[in-house]
């Protein structure tokens, strides 16, 4: 199953909707964590920018000079900016060598960068390092500058912001693998289900949906569906032997009159002669699909199995085509076989001959003069495929699973002979083998394919 289809599954929505909302409130947790440290943080370091400020504004010119190179002094950790600069923006004390460009708006906190006194790298280049700055004037007109390096500060914010991504990801990665982990057991569990369906859906009534232990969502439906196809299956096996019955009951009495109507032949008149050859086609069409009924209750009851051998289909396929030579040459039809493979399956050889004999009946009878009906054996996808090709009027598409039913008769088969139980035979036939047998479309005629469920492949 391929990765996309998992969001199909229950499991997987739910699991990625609940791994979303999870997700969602992790997220809205750490940002609210980050925003009240982050700015707890920010309010901190300007609090200790304007207290410095504070303790040193006022102060006379002398006292400033000292003051500053004090705290320069006592900064180990060297985070603190300090400057004192005289009203054309010399030097006068401090650790900051020049008034910062960004120092244009004074009285409020600005972030910018600086360079250090007698801070110099291997090239002689002063390094420039981010701050954020306080300005004031003094009585004499010149520039007070207290700042505090941001670099620590940024890093902090720079790991925090890494932790919320590395935590956001973790858990979509985990959600996401723990929505596959529960998809898949889901999946197998619908997907064993749904073999069971199949078999069901094929004729074996008898099937029943596994339910376990843990009486989930799955058990629920599957003991609802068990309890369904009890009367199911009670209801049709009821339908079926009533139909069955009828038919048995029917059959002696109606051999018997077929019997007398043929005694009368010889006793009557010429003249009803007519009449009673009508009379005996009319009882031998009834006898006829009693026969067929009962064929099919007979199939469906899967009591052939019994009789499985290996069959070679491409032997079958010759004697098939050898059967049905002078029905062909009749109605000037001819075959096209192609045979790709000779394999062998195991089936029931009468029943089998039986099926495809129906068919290729079907494509002789439904094919115009001077025509071909293609007959061709192959693998696909590991398993033996037959296809019998007409050059009929072909089926519509509405009518490719009506025609597999009792008694349908397609609407270009009318002014034909039939009784509508041919195909259902084919079907019952195929049911009980496990095969599978439909119409499949194509641009011209009817292609009949039957597919095979397992082979034994010979050179």
């Amino acid at each position: 199953m391929k990765i996309a289809n998992y969001w199909h599954t229950t499991a997987f929505r739910l699991v990625v909707i609940y791994g979303s909302m999870f997700l969602a409130t992790v997220m809205l947790l750490m940002g609210l964590v980050y925003w009240r440290t982050v700015g707890y943080l920010s309010r901190q370091m300007e609090y200790s920018i304007e207290m410095r400020m504070h303790q040193l504004y006022g102060l006379d010119d002398a006292e400033l000079r000292n003051a500053v190179n004090g705290m320069v002094f006592r900064d180990v950790l060297h985070q603190g900016v300090y400057g004192y600069f005289g009203p054309r923006g010399h030097w006068r004390a401090g650790n900051l060598d020049a008034l910062p460009p960004v120092l244009r708006n004074y009285k409020h906190l600005v972030e910018g960068y600086y360079a250090l006194r007698h801070d110099y790298d291997e090239k002689g280049i002063q390094p420039l390092h981010e701050a954020i700055f306080l300005a004031e004037h003094t009585s004499d007109g010149g520039v007070l500058v207290v700042g505090r390096n941001v670099t620590a500060f940024k890093h902090f914010r720079w790991i925090i912001e890494e932790a919320l991504l590395e935590a956001g990801t973790l858990v979509v990665v985990l959600g996401l693998g723990v929505s596959l982990i529960l998809s898949l057991s889901s999946i197998r569990r619908v997907r064993f289900l749904t073999q069971r369906c199949h078999r069901i859906a094929q004729g074996v009534f008898s099937e029943r949906l596994e339910v376990s232990e843990r009486q989930d969502e799955l058990d629920m439906l599957a003991s609802t569906v068990n309890v369904m196809l009890d009367r199911v299956e009670q209801l049709m096996e009821e339908v079926r032997n009533v139909c069955n019955n009828i038919a048995h009951d029917l059959r002696t009495p109606m051999t018997r009159l077929r019997a007398r109507l043929h005694r009368l032949q010889f006793t009557l008149d010429e003249r009803y002669s007519d009449d009673l050859h009508g009379l005996l086609e009319d009882t031998d069409e009834v006898l006829g699909r009693f026969r067929a009924l009962l064929r099919i209750a007979e199939l469906e009851s899967h009591k052939r199995r019994s009789a499985f051998t290996e069959v070679s289909l491409k032997e079958l396929l010759g004697r098939l085509l050898e059967f049905y030579g002078p029905l062909s040459e009749e109605k000037s039809v001819s075959f096209s076989v192609r045979i790709d493979c000779d394999c062998h399956v195991q089936a029931d050889e009468e029943l089998i001959f039986e099926a495809t004999a129906n068919i290729l009946d079907n494509a002789i009878k439904f094919s115009p003069p001077q025509s071909l009906v293609h007959v061709h054996l192959h693998i696909e996808a590991g398993k033996p495929v037959l296809d019998i090709l007409d050059q009929g009027p072909g089926i519509p598409q509405h009518e490719r699973q009506a025609v597999l039913k009792r008694y349908y008769r397609g609407t270009g088969s009318a002014n034909l002979e039939g009784q509508g139980l041919g195909l259902s035979i084919v079907m019952a036939i195929m049911n009980l083998h496990g095969f599978e047998f439909s119409f499949e479309p194509t641009a011209m005629g009817a292609l009949a394919r039957v597919r095979f469920s397992h082979s034994m492949q010979y050179e």
